[in-house]
């Protein structure tokens, strides 16, 4: 009881605006917390009773317990299953996802990702300038050539020539360097997926390697190859959007005309990959483990991969 008062009290503090702040007592039970549930993956509430883990469909909680559809409750229901797009659960007096707020991420990136889109789009400029613009993504050639004089002094005249080709004069330099400044903070968050996508194919090389370390084993390399099956269609799609995110801001003089246009672009395929990939955390790192040789760990990693494809990527067969 003193738990809940604590609780409480602390909602009493927030702002509704910004935090599921909840009216009703329902969401004041021990544990009470929203998850996508399922194969389909539909948002349910999760609140203990007595020793019962109670599942409620989100859609069955304003009815359960007479909570007014057009109630502060009842609306923010609807953010809660909004919300469960881009977080993995949700409690009362959690923060609303700021995806929601102001389009921005809610989660964060590393440094190095902030460095690999800011290089990215400074050679875009060099290249731009000499008339072969390209999109680079290897992390160490772009430190090379950030460092390499010649580039920078192509950077600079690149900057210059842009600002005059916007419209903005020569002397306003800055401003476009805020907006390719800007613009790399969105794209970070790309390369960030990219790493989790690549971590997320790697499972498929750690299978090919563990096929060949029990090919003598059966029937144990046989659950490896089925699972290795499951494993291609389930990553496939990802590379395309990938490509497609690429493909669309590898012009730079096109990412600056139509910034505003570009930012909403990018964060909308960010939102769907990070929806896609978030799934894919606990697998990853499932696989954090030794497979030169053969241990226990590689089996439980194996069957569990198993059925985690197939769980949640099953496959559909027409029979002639």
């Amino acid at each position: 009881m003193a738990l809940a008062v604590a609780n409480l009290e602390a909602s009493d503090k927030l702002d509704p605006n910004t935090h599921f702040v909840f009216q009703h007592r329902v969401f004041r039970l021990p544990d009470a917390r929203f998850e996508l549930n399922g194969r389909d993956r539909n948002p349910v509430m999760r609140v203990e009773l007595g020793d019962i883990d109670a599942v409620i469909p989100i859609d069955d909680v304003a009815s359960e317990f007479g909570i007014v559809p057009d109630s502060a409750d009842g609306k923010l229901l609807v953010t809660v299953a909004n919300s469960l797009k881009y977080v993995k659960d949700i409690r009362p007096g959690d923060s609303i996802p700021s995806e929601l707020l102001d389009g921005t991420a809610s989660w964060r990136v590393e440094d190095h990702h902030r460095e690999l889109a800011k290089n990215r789009l400074m050679v875009q400029v060099a290249t731009w300038l000499t008339g072969d613009e390209s999109v680079i993504l290897d992390m160490a050639e772009l430190r090379r050539m950030s460092t390499d004089s010649g580039m920078q002094t192509k950077v600079r005249d690149g900057i210059s020539k842009i600002a005059e080709s916007l419209g903005l004069g020569s002397d306003r330099r800055d401003e476009v360097l805020d907006m390719i400044d800007r613009f790399a903070r969105e794209l970070c968050y790309i390369e960030a997926l990219r790493d989790r996508y690549n971590s997320a194919r790697g499972i498929a090389g750690k299978l090919n390697r563990v096929g060949k370390l029990y090919k003598d084993d059966k029937h144990f390399y046989e659950e490896v190859r089925r699972a290795g099956i499951l494993m291609r269609p389930a990553i496939q799609g990802f590379s395309n959007l990938f490509d497609q995110v690429d493909a669309q801001t590898s012009e730079i003089m096109a990412v600056l005309k139509t910034y505003d246009a570009m930012v909403k672009y990018v964060r909308e395929i960010r939102d769907e990959l990070h929806q896609r990939l978030i799934i894919w955390d606990q697998a990853i790192k499932m696989w954090n483990i030794n497979t030169d040789k053969r241990n226990d760990r590689i089996r439980d990693a194996v069957r569990e991969t198993y059925r985690f494809v197939a769980f949640h990527f099953p496959q559909t067969h027409d029979w002639v």
